[in-house]
């Protein structure tokens, strides 16, 4: 089972649309899920990636959509949580891992940085921003991350670059 997980797209405040390498990458790749980590700002992002595939949308904090604040979410034997974050103030993974407590996964977006790890025996992944949009003053480059479900999870970074998407390497967790 493949899943994408992106978010903090903060389309069309900060960024005009999504970028193009990570849109061909799910029409070729096909996910069977996209978890998205909230701040779409307004609808078009998520309508429009629901023409990509399945998507579980949560509520970012400079959202106007009416998608929910978490999800609980089931695939394969992995039972995921989909939050934005900022309910807990940016970064508190510490409080995010407790309230996400009997998951497996936590997929969380709000800080734009792009990170996964293992944390109180839950893996966190944090795609960053599928736009690159800034959290700051300072512009990022646009990440996404795969997760890979056959029995063990595979979780996989990807950046933009000029040239296309790159991998920052696989990691895998039982």
């Amino acid at each position: 089972m493949l899943i994408v997980a992106l978010g903090d797209t903060h389309i069309p405040d900060r960024e005009k649309v999504l970028n193009k390498h990570i849109l061909n990458f799910i029409r070729e790749e096909v996910p069977n899920a996209i978890l998205f980590t909230g701040d779409a700002t307004d609808f078009s992002t998520l309508f429009f990636l629901r023409t990509l595939g399945e998507v579980y949308a949560v509520k970012g904090n400079m959202d106007e959509t009416d998608a929910p604040p978490m999800h609980s979410l089931k695939f394969g034997n992995k039972k995921i949580m989909l939050i934005h974050g900022h309910q807990f103030g940016r970064g508190n993974y510490d409080s995010l891992t407790k309230y996400a407590h009997g998951h497996d996964i936590l997929v969380c977006g709000h800080t734009h940085k792009q990170e996964h790890f293992v944390k109180d025996n839950i893996l966190v992944v944090n795609p960053g921003s599928a736009t690159g949009a800034p959290s700051g003053p300072v512009k990022g480059l646009a990440s996404f991350t795969t997760i890979v479900i056959k029995g063990d999870v595979k979780v996989t970074e990807y950046v933009v670059k000029e040239n296309g998407i790159q991998s920052k390497g696989s990691k895998s967790k039982d």
